[in-house]
């Protein structure tokens, strides 16, 4: 999965001279929490919820009352944003840009291409992308299964699959094998019985295990 694939492609900007107030209000509209600042089509900075409640104005001594945020009138967004950016590519890896999330810990990379912007992944992003791959929007039986004899146990583990016709379910496979993780975690809609999955998987000489259900609450 590339960056492209879980970035908002053609974000909300806003110029250096903007007020504070109206970038605030910008954010509370589409409730965001980043906004690109843009000189025309060049990228110049990025303004944050963080930013602007940094410059936020202190609540009088002993006003304990809910009240709106007051920002100073003289400050521009220029005064606040972020010049030192990070930025990323639509063609990176999504993961690349979850390290450097972490790596910085910051809460959105600026996506470039050809020195323009085109996007904007930021935290919520990664998560919902990691929910995607690993089958958490789907209700089914999820399982995981031991591949110690790595390649050989993993070419086992397709061919039973295939033995049970996953194109008639729903499928989410992911497998990692290196010197610390040898296994498969599998998502499988549709499935009557449940169980019937882990049981043709231990038949076919596999080491399920992990076995749990996911269903949704129905709407009402």
């Amino acid at each position: 999965m590339l960056v492209r694939d879980v970035m908002t492609a053609n974000p909300t900007t806003i110029a250096p001279t903007a007020s504070l107030r109206e970038a605030l209000e910008r954010m509370q509209t589409l409730r965001i929490r980043h906004l690109p600042v843009l000189r025309g089509t060049k990228l110049v900075g990025l303004v944050t919820w963080t930013d602007l409640m940094r410059a936020a104005v202190p609540p009088a001594a002993g006003d304990g009352t809910a009240r709106q945020v007051e920002l100073p009138e003289r400050l521009r967004v220029s005064d606040v944003m972020v010049r030192d950016l990070h930025t990323t590519t639509p063609d990176a890896p999504a993961e690349e840009a979850a390290a450097l999330l972490r790596k910085h810990k910051i809460g959105c990379l600026l996506v470039l291409e050809r020195d323009q912007l085109v996007g904007i992944v930021t935290e919520s992003d990664l998560f919902d992308a990691l929910v995607y791959l690993r089958g958490g929007d789907l209700d089914g039986v999820r399982l995981s299964v031991a591949l110690p004899g790595g390649l050989e146990d993993l070419a086992r583990l397709v061919q039973a699959l295939r033995a049970l016709q996953p194109d008639r379910w729903g499928l989410v496979l992911s497998v990692r094998l290196d010197g610390v993780v040898k296994r498969a975690d599998l998502c499988a809609t549709q499935v009557t019985p449940p169980l019937v999955l882990a049981e043709h998987l231990a038949a076919a000489g596999l080491q399920p295990f992990h076995l749990r259900f996911r269903v949704a609450a129905k709407r009402r």
